[in-house]
């Protein structure tokens, strides 16, 4: 009888196991209509295999497996209203998206939203990636493309050349910002450490930075013969201003290694 009993006990263990990790398989796999507010979000869900349950995105993604999903607004100026228009189960987004209180007003409404990445760090976007895969129930996967995206964000070795990231020849990647941290992760300096966060540099601040390598948002090419300040730089003289995607260098992404790899090279 007591080995009936220990049987029978083991039994029951098993199976309210089982219940368990099929509930929880259930409840990670129960969001069938996603909106990702953010691109580096949605590129998330589109790399574990999650495109099909995406019901709206941000008006900047240019994922091209996302392009025929509608847009709900732009992340730097979002709404509830055109979220919940397309009558989704689970939001995410990141810092990225703006009013940082949309996610309040949406898990008031009784639409859960999540703000996976609320910091602008490695850390942080490592552990989205997580986070993601946790709410669409594919954690493993999650955790390997976490854990190989960290592998691949570490530095390369110093080449000391000077860089300036900016949006239009204006706004630069000062310390703290994304742009400081893939310059110093691709060997570099960033010329213009003095200026914190994303901010205008001036015209005396351009030449005084003497950047031998300038990175600049591909669509304002054209606004860079309106600033003789940047072409008067080491890197306009020398033909070194490059025009990349925004996307590469003004936040982090699953393609930031890549980046990295790409702003070292450029040194040699």
């Amino acid at each position: 009888m007591v080995i009936n009993k220990l049987i029978n006990t083991k039994t029951v263990k098993s199976s309210l196991l089982a219940i368990t990790l099929g509930l929880s398989s259930m409840v990670a796999n129960a969001y069938d209509r996603i909106v990702a507010m953010s691109p580096d979000v949605a590129d998330i869900l589109v790399a574990l295999g999650s495109t099909n349950k995406i019901v709206g995105k941000d008006t900047t993604n240019t994922n091209p497996a996302l392009r025929n999903v509608p847009s709900v607004g732009i992340h730097r100026h979002i709404t509830a209203e055109s979220v919940i228009a397309v009558r989704p189960d689970l939001v995410l987004g990141s810092y990225m998206v703006q009013p940082q209180s949309i996610y309040q007003r949406l898990n008031g409404l009784n639409v859960k939203a999540v703000n996976v990445s609320p910091r602008e760090d490695v850390s942080s976007f490592a552990n989205s990636i997580k986070q993601v895969g946790q709410l669409v129930g594919k954690a493993p996967q999650a955790n390997r493309l976490s854990a190989k995206w960290v592998q691949d964000m570490t530095a390369l070795p110093r080449t000391g050349k000077r860089y300036i990231l900016s949006y239009d020849g204006r706004i630069v990647a000062g310390r703290g910002t994304v742009g400081d941290e893939l310059i110093r992760r691709a060997g570099g300096v960033n010329a213009a450490a003095n200026v914190s966060g994303l901010k205008p540099l001036t015209r005396e601040g351009w030449l005084a930075a003497k950047p031998d390598i300038i990175i600049i948002a591909s669509h304002h090419r054209q606004d860079i013969n309106n600033r003789p300040e940047v072409l008067a730089t080491p890197a306009g003289r020398n033909n070194n201003i490059k025009y990349w995607s925004a996307n590469d260098f003004l936040r982090f992404g699953l393609d930031s290694p890549q980046t990295v790899r790409r702003l070292h090279n450029l040194a040699r």
